[in-house]
């Protein structure tokens, strides 16, 4: 049989498909003259395989027009059984999978060999746009409101969701939904955001997929939901990589690690105080609480209420289509309460209370103290917060946020490592005041200049 590598960009697409069959990777053939596993099932195609040599795994890999997908470590195996299939002259042509949910198109030709597309788009994502005003879709409109009941959230949410359907772009910001047991946390994600996305491309995860450096369970997903999750420091410097950087280093017990593109967007669901740990500044997540739990609200009826969801699921596809989504406002995060008491939870005292001294959050930092710990002076001081503190004063505020007895000597050490300096004053106190110094941040954000 003539040598015809077949490159048809509608084929090859069919054939790296992970609907058409599974995978093998098989082993060498006890005689050179044996047949070859699975020859009688795919040997009367009439058209050779293709000969590819995978660029990232190093696997040299037969592509059958059925579909069927054969890979071998060995060249010289792959090599004989491509011959066996009527492959004269074999040449393993360079390819590289890629996952890629902003572009549908596969595969990518290349000067140095071909680039294919394996990400596969869910069946809702190309259906006939509605006029967004019309909602059909009830029933997954009132989970919606009581997993995120707050309007603000709420809207930002779909908006964040439709550019995700709708681009396929990583967003570069993450979602934290605190509730009970029974808020609707779960089913949103299993029954209306994996259907919408695609079961492939999403995956729900513990607090072990968190702490665990192999991560390849992440490789070709778009949206991943952490479920009952608690963050350590070193869980977060990771989760902060997932959220918003370009590229992600896959790691496992059995492949080598890789570098890939990242599209990943991230949910965290829990009852924890602090699932996830969370900077002053931070501008990667929102943080909504829910409504309680769905057996307390009269539209929950279980079964019932799952077979409603999946029979709207094709109107809200519909809708998210025809949203007016805003990519910039996806990217954005909302300062709330929750998301305040979340970053105070999970930051240092001291840490929290320079940075509200810089900030000059004089409201915060007499709230955060028993007003038994502060006399009138202590109050007046504070009241004409401006880059200094007496020490006394700042010993009195540090005492108070961190619920912990302090020496002088100790504070100041602290502060120091913290970039708070220090006047002495005179040993006879006559003249200048022992105090702290610091610099204010040069730019307060919205939720600061609305507090003041």
């Amino acid at each position: 049989m003539k040598n015809k590598l077949w490159y048809d960009p509608k084929m090859l697409s069919k054939a790296l498909d992970d609907t058409f069959g599974e995978e093998s990777l098989e082993e060498a053939p006890e005689e050179a003259e044996s047949t070859p596993r699975g020859a009688e099932s795919i040997r009367d195609h009439g058209e050779p395989p293709a000969c590819l040599l995978e660029e990232i795994t190093g696997e040299y890999v037969l592509i059958f027009p059925s579909g069927r997908k054969q890979k071998y470590r060995s060249k010289s195996v792959a090599k004989e059984i491509a011959i066996y299939y009527g492959v004269e002259n074999v040449i393993f042509t360079p390819y590289r999978e890629i996952y890629d949910p902003t572009s549908t198109c596969s595969p990518l030709n290349k000067d140095d060999g071909l680039e294919v597309n394996v990400y596969k788009p869910p069946k809702y994502r190309n259906q006939k746009p509605r006029n967004g005003t019309n909602r059909k879709f009830p029933t997954i409109e009132a989970l919606l409101m009581n997993v995120i009941p707050e309007k603000v959230s709420h809207d930002a949410f779909l908006n964040w969701l439709a550019v995700i359907f709708n681009t396929g772009c990583k967003t570069g910001t993450a979602w934290v939904i605190l509730g009970s047991q029974g808020s609707g946390k779960t089913m949103l994600f299993e029954r209306v955001l994996t259907p919408l996305l695609g079961e492939g491309n999403c995956t729900e995860l513990n607090q072990d997929a968190l702490s665990s450096r192999f991560n390849q369970i992440l490789h070709r997903k778009q949206l991943v939901c952490f479920n009952e999750v608690h963050s350590s420091r070193q869980a977060a410097e990771r989760i902060k990589t997932w959220v918003t950087e370009d590229q992600i280093r896959l790691e496992d017990k059995t492949v080598r690690a890789s570098i890939n593109r990242n599209f990943l967007n991230l949910i965290f669901t829990s009852n924890s105080q602090v699932p996830v740990l969370l900077e002053p500044d931070d501008r990667r997540f929102n943080v909504v609480r829910t409504g309680g739990p769905l057996t307390e609200v009269t539209w929950f009826n279980g079964s019932v209420t799952i077979q409603a969801i999946k029979s709207e699921l094709s109107a809200f596809a519909q809708f998210l289509q025809a949203y007016p989504y805003a990519e910039a406002d996806a990217r954005r995060t909302i300062m709330n309460s929750e998301k305040r008491r979340l970053i105070e939870a999970g930051v240092n005292p001291l840490d929290r209370m320079v940075d509200l001294l810089r900030r000059g959050r004089k409201s915060e930092l007499r709230m955060a103290v028993d007003s038994d710990l502060l006399d009138e002076s202590d109050l007046s001081e504070l009241s004409n917060l401006d880059k200094s503190l007496t020490k006394e004063l700042v010993l009195k505020l540090a005492e108070g946020i961190s619920g912990e007895t302090l020496t002088m000597t100790s504070l100041t050490r602290e502060l120091k490592s913290r970039g708070v300096g220090e006047t002495r004053g005179r040993s006879d106190g006559s003249t200048r005041k022992r105090e702290y110094t610091w610099q204010g941040e040069a730019n307060l954000d919205k939720s600061d200049k609305d507090s003041e």
